[in-house]
Parts: C-alpha cells; sequence; structure tokens
C-alpha cells in the first residue's frame, strides 16, 4: 500500500493521541526455506473512526524481521515499530484452546481450594473433640477442677456412667473425624495433581503473559471500520530438510523411497494449522556474478627484505585484524497426496495439503509421498578392502524431479540395515545404492610373496616382484553373478615400469575412469571359488624410493 509522506507525517504526530487496540494475529500461511521463513499472520479488528495504534502481540516479536501491514479495508497503515512492555489483562488475547485451558486450570483451582476448605473443617472437628474428651478425662480425675461427688451413691453411679459414655462417645467422633481428615488428604494430593497437569497443559499452549511485546502501526480509518489484516514478515530459527526411507527388494529389484519432511521451529511461538510451503530455494543465495577488473602484467624494482616484527607492530596488526573481523561481522538487513510439487529452475517447493502444526518440542517429521523405481541389481566384491560381497542398486531417477540431499535409513526386504546420506540426486540421472553385505559371497585376499619360502619377497634397491592371490567364493546353493573389482598398480613417470600379469583377463579396464582399475564379471556356481593371481615386477632408478604398496 502506498501513501504520501505528508501522510506518514501525519501519522507519527497522532502517535501521543492514538488509542491502542492490541491484538493478536497467529501465523496463517508461511513459505519455509533451509534456514527461514517467510510468514503471514491474519486478524480481525474493528478500528473506529479516526487515528489510532493498532499492536500485534507476538510471542517472539524481536524475530519479525522486514515487517509490512496490508488490508483491503479503506485504512491507511503507517510505517510498523517494535514496542515492548505493553500490560494487558491475563487471558485477554487467549486462543479457543488456551481459553478452555486456562479455565481447566481454574476449575483445578477451585477444587483445590474446596478440598483444603474440607480439611479445615475437619481440622475444627478435630480440635472440638480433642477439647471435650480432655474436660471428659479432667472431670474424671476429680481435683480442683473435676466434678463434685454426690452424696447419693446412686447419684454417682449415674456420673460415672455419663462420664464413661460420653467419653466413649466424644472418642468415637475423634476417630472419625482422623479417618475423614486422612480422605480429604488423599483427595488434595489428587486434586493438587489435577491442578499441576492442568497448569502444563496450559504453559505447553504457551499463552500470553500480562505484558507481551509486539509491533505497532499508526492505523487511520475515516468511519468505523471491520478491518481484515494481514502482517507479512521474516522470521529466523525455523528450516526443513528431506529425510529419506529406502526400501528395496532383493529378488524384484523393486526400490521405494520415502519421502519425509523434517520440520523444525527454533522460536518460542506454537505453529498451529499452518499452511505451509517447504521450498528448496536459498533466498540469500548469490544473484550476480562477481565483478571483473583489469588486471595488467606489472614490473617494478625488486621490495628490500621485511624487517624483522616488533611486539608493538605485531600488537597493533592484531588490533587492526580485530577491527576488520568486527566490521565483517556486523549484520547486514536486507530491505498421497500431501504436496503439490512445484520446480521453477533450481527452486523446489512442495505446498503440503494439510496445514502443520509443531508442539512444544518444536520438531515434526512430516510424511511427504514415495517414488517407485525399478533397480539393477548387482554383487560388487572388492577383495583388497573387505570380506563379503556388497549389494549395489542402480537407480535412473525417472520421477520428474530431483531428489533432494538429506539423511537417509536403507532397508533391505523389510528390516533396516544401515544409515546414511543421499546427495542431489537431479531428475534423469543415474544413482547407485548400496544395500548391505552379502555374506555368502566370502572374499579372501593373499600376498603370496610372504610365502615362498628363503627367497621371500624379492626386493633389491631398485626391484621389486610381487605375487597376489585374491579369491570369491560362493557358499549359497545358488547361482550367483559377482563384480570383482581390483586396483592395479600402474606408473606416471616414464623412469618407472611396471609389468602386472593376470591370470583373469579382466571384462573391464579403468573400470568408471579409474585408470588402473580392472574389472571382473564373474558366476559363480554354488559353493564354487574363482581365484585370480596378479604378479607385479617394478623396476627404478638407483637413488629413487618406491611408495606402492599391494
Amino acid at each position: 500500500m502506498r501513501f504520501s509522506v505528508s501522510v506518514l507525517a501525519l501519522l507519527v504526530a497522532s502517535a501521543a493521541h492514538a488509542d491502542d487496540i492490541i491484538t493478536r494475529a497467529d501465523i496463517a500461511e508461511a513459505t519455509v526455506y533451509m534456514g527461514i521463513a517467510e510468514v503471514n499472520r491474519a486478524a480481525s479488528v474493528t478500528v473506529p473512526a479516526g487515528t489510532h495504534r493498532l499492536i500485534v502481540a507476538l510471542p517472539d516479536a524481536l524475530n519479525a524481521e522486514v515487517p509490512h501491514f496490508s488490508s483491503n479495508a479503506d485504512v491507511i497503515f503507517g510505517p510498523p515499530s517494535l514496542v515492548r512492555g505493553i500490560p494487558i489483562s491475563e487471558g485477554a488475547l487467549d486462543t479457543a484452546e488456551q481459553a478452555a485451558a486456562r479455565a481447566a486450570v481454574e476449575a483445578a483451582e477451585d477444587s483445590v481450594q474446596t478440598a483444603q476448605d474440607r480439611i479445615a473443617l475437619a481440622d475444627a472437628t478435630i480440635r472440638a473433640a480433642t477439647l471435650q474428651l480432655a474436660y471428659l478425662e479432667a472431670l474424671a480425675r476429680g481435683g480442683e477442677d473435676g466434678a463434685d461427688l454426690p452424696d447419693e451413691l446412686s447419684d454417682l453411679t449415674a456420673q460415672i456412667g455419663a462420664i464413661g459414655t460420653e467419653t466413649v462417645r466424644v472418642a468415637e467422633a475423634l476417630q472419625a473425624a482422623q479417618i475423614a481428615r486422612r480422605e480429604l488428604t488423599d483427595a488434595l494430593e489428587g486434586r493438587q495433581i489435577e491442578l499441576n497437569a492442568a497448569q502444563q497443559a496450559l504453559s505447553a499452549l504457551r499463552p500470553f503473559g500480562t505484558m507481551v511485546n509486539g509491533l505497532a502501526v499508526e492505523v487511520i480509518a475515516t468511519a468505523d471500520t471491520e478491518v481484515d489484516f494481514v502482517l507479512e514478515h521474516r522470521m529466523g530459527d525455523v528450516g526443513w530438510a528431506p529425510v529419506y526411507e529406502m526400501h528395496l527388494d532383493s529378488d524384484s529389484g523393486a526400490l521405494s523411497i520415502d519421502r519425509f519432511i523434517a520440520f523444525g521451529v527454533g522460536t518460542v511461538e506454537l505453529w498451529r494449522d499452518v499452511a505451509v510451503t517447504f521450498s528448496a530455494a536459498d533466498p540469500f543465495r548469490a544473484h550476480e556474478p562477481s565483478r571483473l577488473y583489469p588486471r595488467p602484467a606489472r614490473i617494478e624494482e625488486p621490495r628490500p627484505p621485511a624487517p624483522s616484527p616488533t611486539l608493538r607492530s605485531v600488537t597493533e596488526e592484531s588490533d587492526a585484524l580485530a577491527g576488520l573481523t568486527q566490521t565483517l561481522m556486523e549484520p547486514v538487513i536486507i530491505a498421497e497426496d500431501t504436496v503439490d510439487f512445484a520446480m521453477l529452475g533450481l527452486n523446489v517447493s512442495y505446498s503440503y495439503n494439510r496445514p502443520v502444526s509443531i508442539g512444544t518440542s518444536g520438531e515434526t517429521l512430516l510424511p511427504l509421498d514415495g517414488l517407485d523405481f525399478d533397480a539393477e541389481l548387482a554383487k560388487r566384491a572388492v577383495p583388497r578392502q573387505d570380506d563379503t560381497a556388497f549389494l549395489m542398486a542402480e537407480i535412473e531417477n525417472d520421477s520428474g524431479e530431483p531428489i533432494l540431499p538429506g539423511e537417509v535409513i536403507f532397508f533391505r526386504d523389510g528390516g533396516p540395515i544401515a544409515e546414511g546420506y543421499v546427495e542431489m540426486i537431479p531428475a534423469g540421472a543415474t544413482e547407485e545404492f548400496a544395500f548391505g553385505q552379502v555374506d555368502h559371497i566370502r572374499l579372501e585376499w593373499q600376498d603370496l610373496s610372504l610365502d615362498e619360502g628363503d627367497r621371500g619377497v624379492f626386493v633389491q634397491s631398485n626391484t621389486q616382484d610381487r605375487r597376489i592371490r585374491f579369491s570369491v567364493e560362493n557358499t549359497s546353493d545358488q547361482v550367483e553373478e559377482v563384480h570383482v573389482l581390483y586396483a592395479t598398480p600402474f606408473a606416471e613417470q616414464e623412469d618407472l615400469d611396471v609389468e602386472v600379469t593376470l591370470s583373469l583377463a579382466p571384462t573391464e579396464e579403468d573400470y568408471d575412469d579409474l585408470r588402473g582399475v580392472m574389472a571382473w564379471d564373474i558366476t559363480l556356481q554354488p559353493g564354487e571359488t574363482q581365484e585370480i593371481e596378479m604378479e607385479v615386477s617394478l623396476d627404478w632408478p638407483d637413488g629413487q624410493v618406491l611408495t606402492w604398496r599391494p
């Protein structure tokens, strides 16, 4: 909404005469990025004709950046400002849920007070019975405070009987009062537990207290107006991240990816039924290329050697560096059908189709959707490093959208096997995942050069001969196809000669563009073991040192 400088001046000048309209505006919509969120708060207030100050109480007002008020009503808003310590009556800004929780607290407090009052009456009854019993005992003892003995024996008998009967009655009444008090005390403990629970429930909803902070804006209305307004602002300490579960069926090769959104809010405000869009865009990402300046070549006279630093020069340099660091650190203010997927360039967003709420923990895990792929399975063996082969699954991301980086839990045939992290998988790209060990495909590696008796490893000052054997064994009762990888030595220096002889020719050399890495596609029958031997001869000039290890 645009307005002239003169109108703004009028708004500021009339601030001292404005009536305060205090309200709350909860988050209705939000676009959440990886570290911040842009939120819209909506509320409705009645604004009388004239100039007033609208105060929107916020649980975390200091976290509201770049605020902006707007409305379709016939009113004019001034510039918003931060206000602190605005007094309100207790419960004045409660939501319906908070009001119900506060009423439950008040009812529990009344119940505790009633129980305490009953205990006080029981205490009074006990004191009265105790006094009566003490008086009867004094009468029975006789003496100065005791009862006078009657002259007639019949009267004495009657008097003694009356004292005894009354003593029994009062003692029974005292005992009954004490029992009743114990029961009332137990009841009070239950009421206090209920009160504590009610207070905790109210506290968990984080209602406003009797002093609030917020954003204030001057508003001018030409007549009494019902104003539906929106407060937009940016807030930090909010973010989300993709989380995945990958489920592989090792028989069919079906790979399903269940996607979730880990949503976290570090502010004191609770999010209740908010329409949220999760965006992978980075609002602070560089939007322009670096500036390029001419770089002419120059020559100059040699500079004299720099003097050794003194304690004073070091101190001055440290102070200057500290000042520069402080300057750099100063903040810069920058003026299941659960989602609808959108992708604009590199910006991926998910509009969650259900209202989102976050409890007091500040974290929630939201189900997103699932992706299904037909994976190409392979059993990969690396005999030099591993004892068993591993099951690998390769997919092509034909989902039409990128799979964003995130934490992942791997499942194979229904059971969890590992946790890991998946990098960005662009649409149309292929990616390979590991799904754990294949225990029935065993690997062995041996340096046969160490098993040749007195000869040992043949090493001179400039030559070395080694013989290596590695094997792959299938202990299952099924035929297995195994992809074996081994890194053979090679030379990049003309003076180093390397000769490698393999007992079995590899299926592929320089596998995956890795020089010297050989690959074998081996078919193993049940119980079969396949061995491959490698002989290596190395020769280099005298005075040089070999850094290779088999």
